[in-house]
């Protein structure tokens, strides 16, 4: 027996929490808020500079010191990040209808494919963190695997992903 399709206020409470991830975007505490360079963090960036390895420091911290920063100094403040590293801010998250599918996706454009369209369907019923997987599965490539051999864009120009929901194509 399959499960019964979700209703139209559960799409919609999906749709409002996927689209508020990537409208918000990575929001830092202390985001715009003017601070300093500490002494622990000019230390750590300095070890880094001198060939250290991985670290916790944000790039702008790393080249503030490069550039002569000292403890004390003041730093730019903290920025909004996009939610999805390369997926532009031209997201758009629907309700979509596929045959008998009903559900959610989000078309977007990514910086490593310019001019061309993506879609993903996320998988009914509502998973809380399917924004979060789509977004690791960006991050750690899968959009350059699925174009080693891209699927043909649909009648509307839109790539759909080849991972989550796949029903047939409208």
């Amino acid at each position: 027996m399959s499960p019964d399709p979700p209703s139209q206020a559960e799409l919609e409470r999906q749709r409002a929490d996927i689209e508020a991830a990537f409208s918000t975007g990575w929001v830092p505490e202390g985001v715009g808020q003017p601070r300093t360079l500490t002494v622990a963090d000019c230390a750590e960036a300095r070890r880094l500079m001198a060939g250290g390895g991985l670290s916790y420091l944000e790039p702008s911290i790393i080249q503030a010191v490069r550039d002569g920063a000292q403890p004390g100094d003041p730093l730019p403040p903290r920025e909004r990040r996009p939610f999805i590293k390369g997926v532009s801010n031209d997201a758009e998250v629907i309700i979509t209808t596929a045959g008998a599918w009903r559900g959610v996706a989000v078309l977007f454009s990514h910086e490593g494919f310019p001019g061309v369209r993506f879609g993903h369907r996320f998988t009914p019923p509502s998973d809380e963190h399917a924004a979060i997987w789509l977004m690791e599965n960006i991050e750690t490539g899968g959009l350059h695997r699925m174009m080693q051999a891209p699927q043909p864009a649909n009648d509307a120009g839109i790539i759909w992903t080849t991972w989550g929901a796949a029903p047939s194509d409208p």
